[in-house]
């Protein structure tokens, strides 16, 4: 046996071999209050720089390349909204208070609800379209906040075989968001007239509520897409089972 092809089986057997760490220890299939307790630490305590065990990203700040909010002529609010190069603040102190799912099938619909004091995506902007008969333009720095938000991030289980082992990935996703307050800031609009743009802030701020509810179903699917990519990623570390204890 050459010397790659052993240190390619050695990998191997190390890879089959590989669980889930045992601090925090793995909690058993479907057990909610043990995953919420689990999901809460690796939150709370890992945000700032991620946790290789588990392919945990950084959180807090999360890089967002690129985020589009798109709202068709049959809605009051026409919009074409792009995020470029973003961060998304305040991950790290969200706090899960439900979860349901992750048994032994994969192939079964997972829900983690969780509530969030602020979430404020921050970064350069493009925008044009009408805001409630209002037309807007413009292309500089924003800032989209939700306050004391409760959002539920819901999605079925696929079961993807992997060197003879199953791995779950993520289907049918959505995301539920239900904030208390939001709040905007768009810099540089209708090229930088700064009365325009002022009136035209004041304007988004005070008819928040209906503005939320008109482009909730795309900045859900956006923002479901980013919680996925989470997901995804921490569940690519090790095959599901390895996740979990039996008994």
């Amino acid at each position: 046996m050459s010397r790659t092809t052993f240190i390619i089986a050695l990998c191997t057997i190390i890879a089959a071999q590989a669980k889930f760490p045992d601090d925090p220890k793995p909690c058993k299939y479907g057990d909610s209050e043990c995953l919420l307790k689990t999901i809460n630490y690796f939150v709370s305590e890992k945000h700032k720089e991620g946790d290789r065990s588990i392919n945990l990203v950084k959180l807090d700040p999360l890089p967002v390349a690129k985020m589009n909010i798109n709202q068709g002529a049959d809605s009051p609010v026409n919009i074409d909204l792009t995020f470029t190069n973003n961060n998304l603040l305040g991950i790290g102190d969200i706090t899960f208070i439900g979860v349901k799912g992750f048994g032994k099938n994969i192939d079964k619909k997972h829900e983690l609800k969780f509530k969030v004091p602020r979430l404020s995506l921050v970064g350069p902007y493009d925008i044009k379209g009408k805001v409630l008969i209002l037309p807007i333009s413009g292309s500089g720095k924003s800032n989209m906040t939700m306050v004391n938000a409760e959002l539920t991030f819901s999605f079925t289980g696929k079961s993807v075989e992997k060197n003879g082992e199953m791995y779950m990935e993520a289907t049918n996703v959505n995301l539920l968001t239900k904030p208390e307050r939001c709040y905007y800031q768009f810099s540089n609009l209708f090229n930088g007239d700064k009365a325009l743009g002022d009136n035209m802030n004041a304007f988004l701020n005070d008819n928040w509520e209906a503005i939320f509810k008109e482009v909730q179903d795309s900045m859900q699917s956006a923002f479901a897409e980013i919680f996925k990519a989470i997901l995804e990623k921490a569940f690519t570390k090790y095959p599901y089972a390895k996740y979990f204890e039996d008994s």
